[in-house]
Order: C-alpha cells, then structure tokens, then sequence
C-alpha cells in the first residue's frame, strides 16, 4: 500500500476528514479514541515494511545511496554564487567534493546566511528561503545560530520523521497505534517575522507542516501548542487529554518525566486513585525521543509508567539536516540506525587529527567502529561540508549506528582529559548498578583549586528519587570515579596517585532542584536538557538548589 492510498483510506473512513465536528468515538475505560478505525493501523504497518524495506536497500547501497545524494544537492546549487565560486558543475564524485569544498563552521557562513534572511537568492541555494531555525547552541563568537530551512530539507524531514514511525511499525507489528492519540512535546509553534522570513524553531516549523494523514491524532491542539510557559504548557496537556487514549508521546526525552508528574497530580487532583501513569494512559506504548541519551531516563520512565515494557523510540537529529538516525532494536551492540536516503550527505573528521593541517575527512562508508568523529554534513538548505559541532562515534559499520558523544565545545577538561557527557553517564550507571539508586538528573562540574591547592575534583550534582539517596554518597562517588577511569585514560592517569585529580565529590540536589535549574536556565523551553557538563555560571546556579551546604 502507498502512502498516497493510506491517504485515501483515512479519507474514507476518518469522521473528522472533511468535517472537523465529528465528535472521536470512546475506547476502552471510557477514553477517547482517536477517529482512526483498526484498518489505518493495519494499512500503515503494510507501509511500513515497504518504506522499511527501502531503508535497508539505501544502507546495503550506502555509497551508492549518499554520493546520490550529494550529486543531487550540487547539482541544485551549482548555478548559486557559492556554487560558482566552488565549481559545484566540475564536481563528478566524492573526491572531488573534498578538493573544491573546504570545511566550514557557522562563523565561516553566517555572513552568507544573513543574506538570505535579508531575502537574496541565489546565495547557498536558488531559491529564497522563508524559514530560518533558530538554533540553541552558538557560533565561536557567541553569536546566536539562525540556519536556513528550504521547503526540500522539509519535506526530506517529514519523510525521515515518517521513517521513524514506520521502523517502530514494522518491528513491533502494533496496528492499534493509530486507534489512539499521539501527544508531542515541543516548543511553541510561534514564528518572529524578519521582513520576508520567520525565525523559528526546527520542532515548531515541522508541527506547522505535519502531514494531513497525522493531523487528526495528533496531540495538543493549536492553543495549547502555542503557549510559550513549558510549566503552564505541561499542565494544561496533564489536565485536558488525561482521558484520551494516549499511546505515544513524541518530544525531548528529558521532559516526558516533568509530564508524567504532572499527570499524576491532575489525575489525583480529581479524586483519582492512581499509582502511576499507565493507570491513566493504558494504552501507552511508545516515546518518541531525542535530544538526550535516553539511558539515564528510562529507570524513571519506567517507575512513573509502573511496567517496563513501553518502547523508547530514541533519535539523532539536528536543525542542520532534521533527523539523522534513529532506533531500530536489531542489534545489541547499541546506536542509531543511520539514514542515508533523507537529503543528507555525512562525512566526519577524526576528532585527534581535527586541528591538523589538511585534517582527513572521512565518508560514512569508511567509518570506523568506536572511534570518536566530529560531525560534518551538506545539506538541502545550502550547508555544504558543515561542521555541526557534534562529537560522534560508530558501534557497528554494516550497517552503521551512530551514538552521539558530546559536542566540540562541551568536554569537561581539568588536565586535558577531554571528559565527554557519554563517559559521564556511563560512570553514572556503573556507580547506580553499584549503589542501588534511582537518578532524576544529573551533570558534573570543575572544581579547581581544592582548598587553595593546585589540584582540582569533578563535582558531580545529583537530584536522587525520593526515598532513594544512597546513603553513602562517598562511595557512589568511589564508584562514579572508577567508571570515568575505565572511560577515559588520560582521567585514569591524572587520577593515579592523584597526581593532578582528587577524587571526585557528589552534590545531592534538594527535591524539585534540577526542574528548578532547568526552569531558570532555559527559559521557558521545552527543548531545554539538564546539562552532562556544567559551566562555572550553571556551578553557581546549581548550588543554590543543593540539598547541602557549600
């Protein structure tokens, strides 16, 4: 079945297709339903297997499939004064590429960019473009980051976006999906006008263009996914679609948590005797990710959800590019399963060859496994050998999964050891696996010049679960310390006789303190993430909401 004649089917059979007044039908324990009947469920894990089949065929061909796509991107801008100047009509293949395009970071193209939002063509693409997605990181000079979204990198988002759904399909087989809501979680769906272009966030946008077969069960409605308040946002979705029939939730992974509790305390706040949400959505069964590593959430997850057997969807995404990679429970050596087929040409550049002269770029058919790359992509908005600032590596290679590392910018360093937030939360679940505990949130943090000495500590603030604080939070840092030694060699060897780190401290968090952190830190967003690696600023704010004395 083709995504053109699931259309039609819901069409046929969707009492809100053509007149939005229809009222959903209840489910099960008087929930509403969505107005899909179980045959659109039945017609989309057909599609799936299709579209999941034409995935896997892009990976076999992987070099095949990505040099295609670069062609395709050069042959869009060769006409473009970037394109001109960089001989996009000469380039033939990859090798190619690499001798006429050098590496280029935002600062190297944001003049090029603020002539497009001034609304020039013919600049990095031919076309003028709109949608400008502003991101939250910043560019070597602090500047904020406005990245071009052209209406061909949406549509390979929308599709990539739909590849996602369709490989959780396929490998579970869960045709009732679409008799229930999905809810999202994203940042406000309001755009800042800038003469002919809006600034906006890549989430936001792609809810704005949500495909019409996804629209009539997809959750919150316009007024709620307007408000900017994250707080009063999480709220209002807790206290309205407590008695739809959920069954996934789609947003940042750090965020489903603050949602669960709200669900709760509104469920309770109405007389409701619940233990947990699947009390309240039992039809849950999965989230979609993203944004963090969703390992040091899901023992939470779980206890909120009260069972374990709820799937988390987790993916690799960006505003350069949409989503890169995503979950698909075939393997268990872990990362993301790559897209190749999606508008995205990646190359990556060995992280300790990356301040080298003529620094070796690599295509993703010549990856290694478990070798640490930064990230470099050319793009359907006129990015071309971008250097995203993300710190990556591979578990496997045929095919390849990616795992997200850290970013360029965010090691935690005290004597060069390079401390990435991966090696962080891998020293964390060894110190959890060794005292039983259950973590909120977590990031770690310098602390030089102990006592007025030369040597310097990680400090590593904790909000614990209630009822689960180890009691020796000496030893969970004991345990925390081993487990940075077995990641990192250089932090194994300035540990070693503490010849330059003391051993590292733990900062219980008071009650509520990281959701406290993240409100101020964040500003309302709803993309905002506790971060891994804690700057002096964060420190001094952190340590207004520890459950200690400094």
């Amino acid at each position: 079945m083709t995504s053109g004649e699931m259309t039609e089917l819901w069409q046929e059979t969707s009492p809100r297709a053509r007149d939005g007044a229809a009222t959903p039908p209840l489910g099960s324990r008087g929930l509403v339903r969505s107005p899909y009947p179980p045959a659109v469920g039945r017609a989309a894990c057909q599609l799936a297997r299709i579209q999941v089949a034409r995935w896997d065929t892009a990976l076999r061909r992987l070099r095949r499939t990505q040099e295609a796509i670069l062609l395709s991107l050069l042959s869009h801008g060769e006409k473009t004064e970037f394109g001109r100047a960089r001989r996009f009509a000469r380039i033939r293949d990859y090798e190619g590429f690499v001798q006429q395009v050098p590496v280029g970071d935002y600062d190297s193209f944001s003049p090029l960019i603020d002539r497009m939002r001034a609304g020039e063509r013919n600049v990095l693409v031919p076309e003028s473009v709109r949608y400008f997605g502003n991101s939250s990181g910043s560019s070597n000079q602090g500047k904020a980051k406005f990245l071009p979204i052209t209406e061909r990198q949406i549509r390979f988002q929308q599709r990539a976006g739909a590849d996602t759904l369709m490989r959780y399909l396929a490998w579970s087989g869960d045709h009732d999906l679409l008799s229930g809501y999905t809810l999202g979680l994203f940042p406000p769906t309001t755009m800042r006008r800038e003469g002919g272009a809006f600034v906006t966030s890549n989430p936001a946008l792609m809810m704005t263009r949500m495909p019409i077969v996804t629209r009539p069960i997809y959750l919150p409605e316009d007024d709620v996914r307007s408000m900017a308040n994250y707080d009063e946002k999480l709220a209002v979705i807790a206290s309205r679609y407590m008695d739809h029939d959920v069954r996934a939730i789609a947003g940042t992974t750090c965020w489903f948590t603050l949602l669960f509790d709200k669900v709760l305390a509104a469920a309770k706040s109405r007389g409701r005797d619940v233990r947990t949400v699947s009390h309240v959505w039992p039809n849950l069964k999965v989230l979609f990710g993203g944004g963090v590593s969703a390992a040091p959430y899901l023992p939470v997850l779980r206890n909120l959800l009260g069972r374990d057997d709820v799937t988390l969807m987790d993916t690799y995404n960006a505003t350069e590019g949409g989503v890169y990679a995503t979950s698909d429970f075939t393997s268990a050596l872990g990362g993301l399963l790559m897209l190749p087929h999606r508008g995205t040409f990646f190359e990556f550049i060995p992280v300790e060859k990356r301040d080298s002269a003529n620094a070796p770029r690599v295509p993703i058919w010549a990856v290694e496994c478990d070798r640490p790359y930064s990230i470099v992509v050319t793009t359907a908005s006129g990015l071309y050998a971008y250097e995203i600032g993300d710190i990556v590596r591979f578990a496997s290679i045929d095919p390849p999964r990616i795992e997200f590392v850290g970013r360029l910018s965010g090691c935690l360093s005290l004597t060069q050891e390079l401390t990435t937030h991966v090696e962080i939360e891998r020293a964390v679940a060894d110190a959890v696996a060794a005292c039983p505990c259950t973590t909120l949130d977590f990031g770690a943090a310098a602390d030089v010049g102990v006592d007025g000495s030369a040597k310097s500590r990680y400090l590593l603030f904790v909000e614990f679960q209630n009822g689960t604080t180890p009691t020796d939070l000496r030893a969970f840092a004991a345990e925390f310390d081993a487990g940075l030694c077995r990641q990192n060699r250089v932090y194994r060897e300035h540990r070693h006789n503490e010849v330059a780190l003391l051993p590292p401290t733990v900062v219980p968090l008071a009650s509520g303190g990281a959701r406290r952190f993240l409100e101020t830190v964040t500003e309302g967003n709803i993309q905002g993430k506790f971060p891994r690696i804690i700057d002096d600023t964060k420190k001094k704010l952190l340590w207004q909401h520890a459950a200690v004395a400094r």
